[in-house]
């Protein structure tokens, strides 16, 4: 996590098959998460991702989203690149913005077999230099950052990914009802219309979104609609209320109570 001040923080981990994300997750910075080896499943505003060895997963500020277990006993490793906007208008004068974060208009990337060693060799540079408070390794820490962007953009152009993703007829289910909440959180939503959506009891439903998506289902219901209220209050006019009443909220002050536990802020 981006540290006050802090522009790009790469990190490596090998973990145990067995950790997912705790909580939801929001953030106001950009995040690339790729799988150096293992598998894992990602779930990312509506959708369902299953990632292997060479896959990169772009998430957007603002986007929802939790890392799950695909097989237990497996271990993995990871790379967690997170960077703020001041980076990329940092870096702009050399790249136009719009075209650096063009992959981000693609949630799933693969890197190529060919291509693996020499973009596994960059993310270690750009690890190292990152860690750095020397004016040179900055410059190189800058260098290193564009190009693995210029390398993930063009990965993104190749169509090298399976067209959809392994899931079972009740995961459909669980992402069509996702697709349906994105679409329609600001009315009254509630567990009993949601489950009929999924042709689900509300029981066994809530038991089998919580298994594909790591959310409860309000938990998934509240991050959704924070993430549409932060939109709303960047770039609108309207007070705390009008916003909390069109996410559907009739408690502003319930709404403040949700915003806090969700965004730390």
């Amino acid at each position: 996590m981006l540290k006050n001040g802090q522009m790009l923080l790469v990190e490596r981990l090998e973990e145990d098959s067995r950790s997912s994300m705790a909580e939801s997750h929001i953030h106001d910075y950009y995040e690339i998460y790729y799988l150096a080896s293992g598998k894992r499943r990602y779930f990312i505003n509506h959708t369902l991702y299953d990632i292997d060895c060479g896959d990169i997963i772009l998430v957007n500020k603002g986007d929802i989203h939790r890392t799950q277990v695909v097989e237990s006993g497996q271990r993995y490793t990871r790379y967690l690149i997170h960077f703020s906007q001041e980076l990329i208008d940092k870096v702009s004068p050399i790249i136009p913005a719009d075209e650096l974060l063009k992959c981000f208009e693609t949630k799933k990337i693969h890197i190529a077999a060919p291509s693996m060693h020499n973009f596994n060799s960059l993310l270690r540079k750009l690890e190292t230099e990152c860690k750095s408070d020397d004016e040179y390794n900055k410059q190189l820490t800058l260098i290193h950052f564009m190009e693995l962007m210029i390398d993930i953009n063009k990965s993104s152009l190749q169509k090298n990914l399976r067209f959809t993703d392994d899931l079972t007829e009740y995961e459909d289910r669980i992402q069509t009802v996702c697709r349906y909440i994105c679409n329609y959180y600001n009315r009254q939503i509630n567990l009993d219309e949601i489950a009929k959506i999924a042709f689900m009891s509300p029981t066994y439903f809530s038991k089998k979104f919580k298994k594909v998506t790591g959310f409860g289902f309000n938990e998934y219901l509240n991050s959704v609609r924070v993430k549409m209220a932060i939109n709303m209050l960047l770039e609108t006019r309207y007070s705390i209320t009008e916003i909390a009443m069109y996410c559907g909220y009739q408690d502003s002050n319930y709404f403040g109570d949700v915003f806090k536990k969700i965004t730390g802020m």
